[in-house]
């Protein structure tokens, strides 16, 4: 499902109204995408309908991996992979997922918010990828997955009206997202093809709520051959009903209670084995090497080698020992320097090639 595409957003043209007809014929558009490969392309293409964004991405959070860019509009390649190799483990929507696991309308500010190992992704990546703000939609899936559907701005916040428009389309975007799951379930006996899902290729059971086997791929037969320790572990979720996880030699075991509109096993169990996600998923900061400019004198080329780094004010002052004001008064000095008017000019002009991050991010 992974795609990315040369179009334009929607900052050049009308905005729908939700009451318009032409909404509602995109609604129509999504209705009859169930099931398909263009689903969620057309999910999130009816949630920015409405919502001024020059770009967009669909991508995967999960408790257990790092997130996967699943689909993206108008966006570089170069700042995908930038993205997937070097900043999805500090994204602070990635952690919103991991400790919150709420769906619903979510905004960068809030995802910042609950986050403190996010810095450099704000302060670094998004100006080098030039994007001024992010919305999301979270929609989750089955064991602790979610799909995030995400607008972004070149410039400026997203509104207050756009935060309402896409709290009133949450519940449309979620209801058909739903009925999409379902139906790929209830035909999983039927259909290989489950990249929709973003569970392809992985161990996959499924038990109805007497603990039968309802459906296992291949995957996980393969899987349970080779280590018994898998089936052993399965009678001990018995007594839960929320999500859980197990860690296995080289698998993250994840256990998922179903719902009771679940098409395929109402009120039953899902199993998925996970491979151990080998990336720095809980590194903390960013280190990038970037000459400061030759006509900095050495206390602003450490504040600049700082403010490249994705530190803020107060923790530049902590690491030289000196006032927040005192910081504030070389960064203007170092703004007037380097012929720039903001932290943001400066990390766009003076951040490496987004090619260049992917080698030298960690």
């Amino acid at each position: 499902m992974s795609q990315t595409t040369g179009m334009t957003g929607n900052a050049d043209k009308p905005l729908l109204r939700l009451n318009d007809r032409q909404w509602f014929n995109r609604l129509g558009q999504v209705a009859k995408s169930i099931g398909s490969r263009e689903f969620h392309h057309e999910l999130v293409d009816l949630f920015g309908a409405s919502i001024r964004h020059e770009s967009c991405w669909i991508i995967r959070f999960s408790r257990a991996a790092a997130p996967e860019v699943l689909f993206t509009h108008n966006v570089a390649e170069e700042v995908v992979n930038t993205y997937s190799h070097s900043y999805s483990a500090i994204d602070p929507f990635s952690d919103f997922w991991q400790n919150q696991g709420r769906a619903g309308v979510i905004m960068l500010s809030e995802a910042k918010a609950r986050s403190e190992r996010t810095e450099a992704y704000s302060r670094v990546f998004l100006p080098n990828a030039n994007i001024s703000d992010e919305m999301s939609v979270f929609l989750p899936t089955v064991a602790n997955d979610c799909y995030g559907l995400f607008l972004e701005r070149e410039q400026g916040q997203f509104s207050r009206a756009d935060v309402e428009r896409a709290r009133l389309v949450f519940p449309a975007l979620e209801g058909c997202h739903r009925a999409h799951m379902g139906w790929m379930f209830a035909n999983l006996h039927n259909s290989s093809d489950l990249e929709l899902s973003g569970l392809a290729n992985k161990p996959l059971l499924i038990q109805d709520r007497f603990g039968t086997d309802v459906y296992a791929n291949d995957a996980w037969s393969d899987a349970v051959a080779a280590d018994g320790a898998i089936a052993n572990l399965l009678s001990e979720f018995s007594a839960y009903d929320n999500a859980q996880t197990r860690s296995l030699d080289g698998y993250v075991l994840k256990f998922e209670a179903l719902r009771g509109d679940f098409p395929l096993a109402p009120h039953g169990r899902l199993f998925v084995l996970e491979p151990h996600d080998s990336s720095p998923r809980f590194a903390t900061e960013i280190s990038l090497d970037i000459a400061a400019p030759a006509e900095l004198t050495p206390r602003e080329r450490d504040i600049f080698e700082l403010i490249m780094n994705g530190r803020t004010t107060g923790q530049i002052a902590q690491r030289l020992k000196i006032s927040k004001g005192v910081i504030k008064n070389y960064k203007q000095r170092i703004y007037r320097k380097v012929n720039v008017d903001s932290e943001r000019a400066l990390v766009r002009k003076f951040a490496p090639p987004l090619r260049a991050m992917d080698a030298s991010a960690w």
